[in-house]
């Protein structure tokens, strides 16, 4: 078994073209692994994977497609597929955790999936136990951005009107971020495989402060980011944390910092899951 084991964790080929049989032995086999490694070794199977819009949805509802799927991601569910399946001893699990990880409660469906980053995910999966915010670490006096929810005032945005009839909590949502000019500076102190967050500046027309998520990993060649990109190559990337950078100064829509959260082994969390 031991030697199946390690037959499997050692395995190459991009996740979708695996069967569900050996995705089930990877992930039991990177359970082996400490949780940094876990969610390098498993997020490595999505590079190349294609990028889609809102690839998973919810069974039913507005958003009817389907609640786990690897063929295709978008950076979220990226970051949460990967998130569940570090978490995960198997695949049927994993599963499960994702449902825990993209929904405020049960039973998963659009009203009770966690849309806004900065007001429902974060703070939802920070009290479930999988992450932290790892700002204050790195700098007690970083900066903070705060996104005001109101409902009458965001569901007017055409981008969001699809959310108006979610259960989207109202009022003001802090979130710490280290300045663009500062991440690279302070590289010593970041811990591989944490979730990395693009922080934008106030823009009434997008009304959201987080555009963007991915995996800071320290690589052969030093730090890197490794995400679902909507850009050129349109797929999971890995790209060095320095052309990262360098591309967020020159957006359009600015780029003021970078939220940067750190997984945590939510055994515990798992272990009531399966009591369930």
């Amino acid at each position: 078994m031991v030697s199946f084991l390690l037959a499997a964790l050692l395995a190459t080929g991009p996740v979708a073209q695996v069967s569900e049989k050996e995705l089930d032995a990877r992930i039991a086999a990177a359970h082996r692994l400490l949780l940094p490694q876990r969610i390098d070794r498993l997020s490595a199977m999505f590079l190349g994977t294609s990028y889609g819009e809102l690839p998973l949805g919810d069974d039913s509802g507005p958003e009817p497609g389907p609640r786990w799927r690897v063929d295709t991601v978008d950076c979220q569910t990226f970051v949460e597929t990967v998130l569940a399946m570090a978490n995960a001893r198997n695949l049927e699990q994993a599963k499960s955790i994702l449902d825990d990880i993209r929904y405020a409660k049960q039973p998963p469906s659009f009203d009770h999936r966690n849309h806004f980053t900065e007001a429902q995910w974060l703070p939802a999966n920070a009290a479930k136990g999988y992450l932290k915010d790892d700002v204050p670490r790195i700098d007690g006096r970083a900066p903070t951005s705060t996104l005001t929810l109101r409902k009458e005032q965001w569901s007017k945005v055409p981008a969001l009107q699809r959310l108006a009839r979610a259960d989207i909590p109202e009022g003001k949502f802090m979130v710490r971020y280290l300045p663009i000019d500062e991440l690279e500076g302070k590289a010593k102190s970041l811990h591989s495989g944490s979730i990395i967050f693009v922080v934008r500046a106030d823009d009434p027309t997008r009304v959201v402060r987080i555009s963007h998520m991915g995996f800071i990993l320290r690589g052969p060649d030093g730090w890197l980011v490794r995400h679902a990109s909507s850009g050129e190559k349109y797929a999971v990337v890995d790209e060095p944390l320095r052309e990262y950078v360098r591309r967020a100064a020159s957006s359009k829509w600015k780029v003021v910092g970078f939220a940067l959260a750190r997984p945590l082994d939510a055994s515990q969390r798992v272990a009531r899951l399966a009591s369930r």
